[in-house]
């Protein structure tokens, strides 16, 4: 029997499996087609985050460890079994993004334009150009995949070893198309036993009519399969092992034997796979998580095309589905094989009735332990008795495609919704317990300025509710400007949009977005400068040390997901305790702990410390500190104590002290104001932000007066009986929050 292996390539999230492969894999061992799937996104994710790889780097370049973030390499593998560990805490995961954020701007100081987050990877060279890509092939001074594939993937490795005569590419997105070549390129030239390297997936699919008969893609690869593959792969593995007689597979672009190119008839597909996925292949162990959720669908296709959407054009076939019984039997098999029982639904849109139906089987069921979350549309359905089903039937966080808060966008957009059913839809889900994530775009074509903000407003007025109304504090938005994509409705009628769609470069070949002129509303650098506006945050501007003078600057952050966000929340709760600030110690030479790192200028004569752990920077005058051996005296009691504080010394636990909520509440401790800055959210509420952290809490400016009263140390009783004696009528329950969420984002500290 041939040997075949399927490859999810680098270039997406690591923080949990695809399901492409895992699909395709069952269906084609049901079909008595065996086949080993690789999950080659967490592998190279899990090298390029280790021990190993910085290593390599720093022989290889010297500027690295002088660096104030060099210390972090010696903390990879620690970072990376904190956020797999459901053990550990809040500031160890803390520490851990620090680490992993510091790691990428290293990598991107040696390898010139690399640059990877945890939903996409970039190089200096454009995955919209052939004439780009094709140099980041052979560009190892930009490219560290070139080197990781012919030193140390071990999926290579097998290849070879396993003597795999077929190769299958599931490429999801453009991200992945550099990756995805370095590899093929790679086995061509290491990997003589492979007879046939086949692409498919969305984005291929997507730019499949601009790969001609020339072009050089074709050297690296010998076929592109489109749309649903299951069953056209099946029928291309039996010929590639028989016949290789390839003329009647649907969806098939190949090279014939006269390399000439042949695209086979497109057919779509009315039938849908119901089979339970098979992950069999995938190292559950290496996926930067500590809760893994398994994606896993009920429909393929959608029921909706709206103008601004191009995803159906490469789903292929009508809006199918699958039974609900069915659904829930393949979430029991795949809990009962994997011991997983979290699941994101990855439907294109989860309709309601379906997500009542599933709720009401697990709960039936007594599945009490599975727990989901999913994407879906406003809906007139979505009405309170539903969602509290689905929230008893183990949904947690409903995720919803907002786009525009104004019906005549809406309208536009081909949305086929009622501006009336969103705030009950999403009131309807806080009630219930459900968190939500609302997706919204801005400048979409005549979309005025005043309809952008009032979306904007909008969602902001439906998070700051979930947090503050309905003790939700993990509702979340998503938001970036319009993108005119071939094929969306926009692009195919303009003229109703009122836009005039500009032509890409001739080098911009593989471009699948426009550019555009506008007549009518936001243009789009305007729609991009309301977005900065809206995304940015004094709070990187703002910080307790004079940034230029060390010439430093500040890692582009890594930051967990909104499932990752709502494991941290439920963490966060259940540690709650608080260092103590002042706790005395008769040491007056102490060791720097060993997540710190410094720099001195001698010009300045001051000292930069930086702590990984926390991801935050204390500077002084040197002559107020004597360091060597790694040993530090202080001259002054204050700057131990912060030292201590922020953990930037190793200290006994008998040294440290550390309260709890009823001490603060019984006044062993006073409460006093970190360093902080505040601006205004809106008329009524602001945000203050904690400088040293960089974390924040959303209050009012009644609240903000009321903290105001800790710029000196107070016990809190004192406080209650300040409020009191002003005629303030507040409810305690209500004051105590107050104190909790100042302590949770450290703008508040206590006091001995």
């Amino acid at each position: 029997m041939m040997k075949s292996m399927l490859i999810f390539p680098p270039g997406w999230d690591p923080r949990g499996p695809y399901l492409s492969l895992p699909v395709l894999k069952a269906y084609l061992q049901q079909n008595n087609q065996e086949v080993l799937i690789r999950d080659e996104n967490v592998e190279f994710y899990d090298f390029f985050f280790s021990e190993q790889f910085f290593k390599r780097m720093s022989r290889e370049t010297s500027t690295l460890k002088k660096s104030i973030y060099f210390n972090s390499t010696l903390h990879i593998q620690e970072a990376k079994d904190v956020i797999r560990s459901k053990d550990s805490k809040s500031w160890q995961r803390k520490f851990a993004w620090n680490v992993l954020s510091n790691l990428n701007y290293l990598a991107g100081k040696v390898y010139k334009g690399f640059e990877i987050d945890f939903n996409s990877m970039h190089f200096k060279y454009s995955h919209d150009s052939t004439s780009e890509i094709m140099k980041a092939l052979s560009d190892r001074a930009a490219n560290p995949l070139i080197e990781y594939f012919e030193k140390d993937c071990s999926t290579i490795e097998e290849i070879k070893n396993q003597e795999i005569e077929y190769i299958g590419f599931s490429v999801t997105g453009n991200t992945q198309l550099i990756p995805t070549l370095t590899m093929c390129k790679a086995i061509k030239e290491l990997c003589p036993s492979v007879k046939h390297i086949q692409l498919g997936g969305n984005f291929i699919t997507r730019i499949s009519s601009l790969i001609g008969n020339l072009h050089p893609f074709w050297n690296y690869i010998d076929s592109m399969l489109l749309y649903d593959g299951e069953e056209n792969l099946s029928s291309f593995l039996q010929q590639l092992e028989n016949n290789k007689d390839y003329s009647n597979i649907p969806n098939l672009y190949y090279l014939d034997d006269h390399r000439n190119l042949k695209r086979n008839e497109i057919v779509e597909s009315k039938t849908i796979n119901s089979l339970p996925p098979d992950f069999d292949g995938f190292d559950f162990s290496k996926y930067f998580t500590d809760n893994l959720w398994i994606p896993i669908y009920t429909s393929r296709a959608c029921v909706n095309k709206s103008t601004f959407c191009t995803i159906p054009n490469a789903s292929g076939g009508k809006f199918r589905h699958m039974p609900a019984k069915k659904v829930v039997e393949n979430m029991e098999v795949v809990k009962e094989k994997y011991g997983i029982s979290h699941f994101s639904f990855v439907d294109e849109t989860f309709l309601v009735p379906k997500m009542k139906q599933i709720a009401k089987l697990l709960i039936d069921n007594e599945q009490k332990d599975i727990s989901w979350y999913c994407e879906t549309r406003f809906s007139k359905l979505l009405t309170a008795d539903t969602t509290q089903i689905l929230r008893k039937g183990g949904c947690s966080n409903i995720q919803f495609g907002l786009e525009s808060y104004n019906q005549r966008v809406l309208d536009l957009m081909d949305k086929n919704i009622d501006i009336a059913w969103i705030e009950p839809n999403i009131i309807n889900c806080f009630e219930a317990g459900i968190s939500v994530h609302l997706f919204f775009m801005t400048g979409f074509p005549t979309e005025t300025l005043e309809e952008a903000k009032n979306t904007y407003h909008f969602a902001n007025e439906m998070i700051l509710k979930s947090k503050k109304d309905y003790g939700l504090p993990y509702s979340t938005k998503g938001f970036g400007t319009f993108g005119l994509k071939v094929g969306a409705g926009v692009y195919e009628k303009p003229e109703v949009f009122n836009i005039e769609i500009l032509e890409p470069a001739d080098d911009e070949d593989l471009r699948l977005s426009r550019d555009y002129n506008i007549h009518e509303g936001l243009t789009s650098d305007e729609a991009k400068q309301l977005v900065s506006t809206m995304r940015s945050s004094k709070i990187s501007l703002q910080t307790s040390f004079d940034a230029q003078q060390f010439d430093i600057e500040f890692p582009k952050s890594i930051l967990p997901s909104e499932i990752d966000l709502i494991n941290e929340r439920e963490k966060r709760a259940a540690e709650r305790s608080y260092k103590v600030y002042g706790f005395c110690f008769e040491n007056e030479s102490l060791k720097i702990n060993r997540y710190v790192s410094l720099i001195i200028d001698e010009e300045t004569q001051m000292t930069l410390l930086y702590n990984v752990k926390h991801g935050i920077f204390l500077s002084y005058p040197t002559s107020d500190l004597q360091i060597g051996n790694a040993k530090i005296t202080f001259a002054l009691d204050n700057i131990k104590s912060d030292l201590a504080y922020y953990d930037f010394l190793e200290l006994e636990n008998s040294q440290e002290k550390y309260s709890t909520m009823d001490e603060i509440f019984e006044g062993k401790y006073k409460l006093c104001l970190n360093d902080y800055f505040f601006e205004h959210y809106n008329s009524t509420d602001l945000l203050i932000y904690n400088k040293m952290f960089k974390e924040v809490i959303q209050t009012n400016v009644l609240g903000h007066e009321l903290l105001k009263y800790f710029t000196i140390s107070h016990k809190i009783q004192e406080w209650f009986t300040e409020i009191t004696r002003s005629g303030l009528n507040l409810p305690v329950e209500k004051l105590e929050k107050l104190i909790v969420d100042a302590l949770e984002s450290k703008v508040l500290k206590v006091m001995i």
